[in-house]
């Protein structure tokens, strides 16, 4: 960042407010307390033929005669080191061969906690006006100030000793309901808010009226009847008179609800899990500190994992994996006490805190979860978590230790658990593929009679029949992925649909990867479109290279697919199958398994 931006963003202006400035037409002036330009605006900088960037960073000794200089330093440390401005300060100025005469009037500028920071200068040129007849200049200046305290969107007020409102801007006069500024002179805080609300900032008006003390950016909530409720930066400093008393306030207050409310999103998005709206990891490492501590012993952990969340991601997509994790999440939150503190700890694992808890007390919230699991299951997604818990009792045990015990019960719990939800899930997706007419309770066991007779033809072990059986049933798991309106299109597939076809096995790899049932069947799901010539997908192998089950499997559904009606064609009869499959043998089907699979056919009659 260059010098001249530096300077700019010290002073805090946004971009509405610099042209406000810059639209003043009096001189005006920022400055630190090292006597450097932070902000000066377009009026000021036109009078000494610059432009306004050419200040900031610079001091007076680097623009004007020494002797100015000093005369300007000296003025504006007495500001900073008394605290009170100063009015009128006369300058002649020598300008194109005319003496000009220029005003000043020096404040203190004081930062977000009351320190003075700088000052800030106004100056006018009143050259002539002890002439009377020049005074259509204070009349033009006065007409600026109206027009300037009017369309400033913050509002802007002064107040008397007595907090009665002196003058207000059109922006507080319609947060008052008032259809003039006039109509508020006279009134107090009283007057428009409660006594509850209105109290507190009387006193504070009227302890800056006393000590001269200001109060600078503060933050407030500004609640105005029948209107939303909003956030604040308020400013209230002393106003002086010219013989530097303090006759009231003057004060602005912003909205700075946008910003208040941005913040809070940040704030609760630093502590908080997007997805399932838990605390994070981080909040919840914050809170383990501040509740390891013996007033909150028993302190008990509990962990808990989820059950085949990465099974329903390949199953059914991220999107029921996400909706996955957050009915978990919900349960947990209707399961533990508002005391305790729940977070997610990973990906699919969980963690809570459980203050002044006994393991005994513990175990009945696990029930509770365990059973509001069961209760709130559908038929798509089986709810499921292991949990494992254990508790610090005395101050000596340490915490990190007791999270581990909590750990390994959670997988210890998990090992037998989640052979038992992965059953679930496989009879789910069962479920899922006949309802969704892609197998049939009758066609599937009479699949599983020819693939039996053909395993035993060909010798296989009573495992790899078991896994042929399980195949017949799940080669087109992932299917479960494809939408609806693919699986049941009449006519041909376009090719973007032909492309999410040849990854379904893929698909259906992947979910049997992810199961210790169905793994077995991962590889023969992912060979089953493959052609005994090649020329099948995903990956083109061929011939022995194609697991036999693969090949068992792939002849028996294609023969079960010719003789089934289906949305884009009609069913063949039985000879015209025999006919296709010895058409396609040696290379579709091995021509082996073709041979004893048309054996079986024939000989079984009509």
């Amino acid at each position: 960042m260059n010098k001249q931006n530096k300077f700019i963003d010290y002073s805090g202006t946004n971009h509405d407010l610099r042209t406000i400035i810059d639209s003043i037409p009096v001189h005006f002036h920022i400055k630190d307390k090292n006597n450097m330009f932070v902000i000066v605006n377009k009026a000021k900088a036109d009078f000494h033929g610059k432009k306004p960037y050419e200040f900031p960073g610079k001091t007076d000794f680097d623009i004007f005669s020494e002797e100015k200089a000093v005369v300007h330093k000296q003025n504006e440390e007495n500001v900073i080191r008394n605290g009170k401005p100063v009015s009128n300060v006369l300058e002649k100025v020598l300008r194109s061969g005319e003496e000009i005469l220029l005003s000043s009037d020096i404040s203190p500028w004081y930062d977000n906690k009351g320190n003075i920071i700088g000052t800030i200068c106004i100056s006018r040129n009143i050259t002539g006006m002890e002439d009377p007849r020049n005074s259509y200049l204070l009349t033009r200046q006065r007409n600026f100030f109206n027009a300037l305290m009017d369309n400033i969107p913050d509002s802007i007020y002064f107040k008397d000793k007595k907090s009665r409102f002196v003058l207000i801007n059109r922006a507080l006069a319609d947060k008052f309901g008032l259809e003039s500024t006039e109509d508020a002179i006279g009134k107090t805080d009283f007057d428009f808010f409660s006594r509850e609300y209105a109290k507190p900032r009387y006193d504070g008006e009227q302890h800056i009226i006393k000590t001269g003390k200001p109060l600078i950016e503060y933050e407030k909530e500004e609640v105005f009847e029948g209107k939303e409720k909003k956030w604040v930066a308020a400013t209230k400093v002393p106003w002086y008179d010219e013989n530097d008393n303090i006759i009231g306030i003057l004060g602005i207050t912003r909205d700075i609800t946008d910003r208040r409310k941005a913040e809070e999103k940040v704030e609760y998005l630093s502590f908080h899990d997007v997805l399932t709206d838990l605390y994070n990891r981080a909040y919840f490492e914050e809170e383990l500190k501040r509740l390891d501590t013996s007033r909150q012993l028993p302190l008990t952990i509990v962990m808990g994992d989820l059950n085949g969340l990465k099974f329903i991601n390949d199953a059914y997509g991220h999107a029921y994996g996400d909706t996955f994790l957050k009915r978990i999440a919900d349960i947990l939150k209707d399961s533990f006490r508002e005391e305790d503190i729940i977070a997610r700890w990973g990906g699919d694992e969980f963690i809570a805190i459980l203050p002044r808890t006994t393991l005994s007390d513990t175990n009945k919230i696990i029930k509770r979860i365990k059973i509001l699991c069961k209760k709130r299951s559908t038929k798509d997604i089986p709810l499921s978590i292991s949990i494992g818990a254990s508790t610090k009792k005395t101050s000596k045990s340490n915490i990190l230790d007791i999270i581990k015990k909590a750990e390994d019960k959670m997988y210890k719990n998990k090992i037998s658990e989640s052979k038992n939800f992965h059953e679930s899930l496989i009879e789910s997706l069962r479920d899922s593929l006949k309802e969704r007419g892609l197998t049939g309770e009758r066609e599937a066991e009479k699949n599983e009679g020819y693939a039996i007779i053909l395993g035993r033809k060909l010798n296989l072990s009573n495992i790899k029949i078991e896994e042929l059986k399980l195949l017949l049933n799940l080669h087109n798991i992932g299917k479960i992925a494809l939408a609806d309106e693919i699986m049941s299109k009449r006519g041909r597939l376009t090719k973007d649909e032909w492309n999410i076809i040849k990854e379904l096995p893929v698909i259906g790899y992947r979910i049997a990867e992810s199961s210790q049932k169905l793994k077995t069947i991962a590889e023969p799901i992912l060979a089953h479109h493959e052609w005994y010539n090649g020329e099948g997908y995903p990956r083109g192998i061929k011939g022995e290279e194609i697991p036999v089950i693969s090949r068992i499997s792939s002849i028996v559904n294609a023969y079960n697919a010719m003789i089934s009606d289906r949305p884009y064609r009609k069913k063949m009869t039985k000879k015209q199958a025999i006919r296709e499959i010895k058409r396609f043998s040696g290379i579709q089907f091995d021509p082996a398994i073709a041979n004893l699979f048309i054996e079986i056919l024939e000989n079984e009659g009509n």
